[in-house]
């Protein structure tokens, strides 16, 4: 005959067995968010060119498993937009984002090729030749911008544009970056933050991410050495693990690796070096 001890002590296990399952379904769900990790390939400009196919594998094999291309004219690297996107996934890497010249006139060209690559972001990387003397330069590529954005969402692709340092120096005591922020529209425009250039323009990222939260979707992870260079991720003065933690602020959804100069060794060791980092320290 069962007892009341009995009835306690089974309540006691199944609790326990319901505590494991639930711990056990949120640490899935965390595996679920866990974030991809990402690679500009201007990185390895140097290589790709000459072995295109030869240098993706590497990078699969690296870990990479999200590519960031640049120079996207509706095809990539001679490639249509769909051949490469199957490169890409044949080697377990997706392409979400790319760096692209587009303006207001070829956007919708560009969406469109962009979308049968499964693009999420088409990414206006600088100026492109815009005027950026005055702030009301600023301005009026900020209204282009919104023009963009207008027109690639309506192929389901989001709008960004990547900074450098520049953006940041004053213009008759305004911030070119702030202005850009200020007169586009949220719902249109997201920024790529390079973060290595904010601080290379004496900005502190996290404020950015406080002052204006969920315009930072996509960041670009690029470390800087003590000479003022770019270098491997995690051997330079950047605390990327502290700017990860106002990722939701941000409203990060991808992250990638870039770097431009290589005093550390060849740009494809430098590229497995900063994937090794953040596998084991930032993910």
């Amino acid at each position: 005959m069962a007892t009341r001890r009995d009835f306690i002590k089974n309540i006691t296990l199944v609790s326990g067995v319901l505590a494991a399952s639930s711990l056990q379904a949120e640490s899935e769900a965390a595996k679920g968010r866990k974030m991809k990790t990402g690679l500009q390939l201007w990185t390895i400009r140097d290589v790709i060119n000459s072995d295109l196919t030869g240098t993706l594998a590497a990078l699969s094999k690296f870990g990479y498993n999200s590519l960031e291309p640049y120079g996207f004219d509706g095809s990539f690297y001679k490639y249509s937009a769909k051949e490469f996107r199957k490169i890409c996934n044949d080697l377990g890497m997706d392409i979400t984002s790319t760096h692209t010249g587009i303006s207001a006139a070829n956007a919708a060209e560009y969406a469109e090729k962009g979308a049968e690559a499964g693009l999420e972001y088409l990414i206006l990387p600088s100026f492109s030749g815009r005027p950026e003397k005055t702030i009301d330069d600023y301005k009026v590529v900020a209204q282009e911008m919104n023009q963009i954005g207008e027109i690639t969402k309506k192929s389901g692709i989001k709008f960004a544009y990547h900074n450098h340092n520049h953006e940041f120096k004053p213009i008759d005591g305004k911030v070119p970056y702030d202005t850009l922020l200020e007169e586009t529209d949220p719902a249109l425009v997201s920024f790529e933050m390079d973060i290595f250039w904010v601080v290379k323009g004496g900005k502190d990222p996290v404020q950015y991410f406080k002052n204006h939260p969920g315009r930072f979707q996509t960041w670009h992870l690029k470390d800087m050495g003590n000479d003022g260079d770019s270098c491997i991720v995690g051997n330079g003065k950047i605390n990327f693990k502290e700017l990860l933690k106002h990722s939701k602020k941000a409203g990060l959804k991808r992250f990638f690796v870039e770097q431009e100069q290589y005093a550390e060794g060849t740009p494809i060791y430098c590229a497995e070096q900063s994937c090794k980092y953040i596998q084991k320290h930032l993910l």
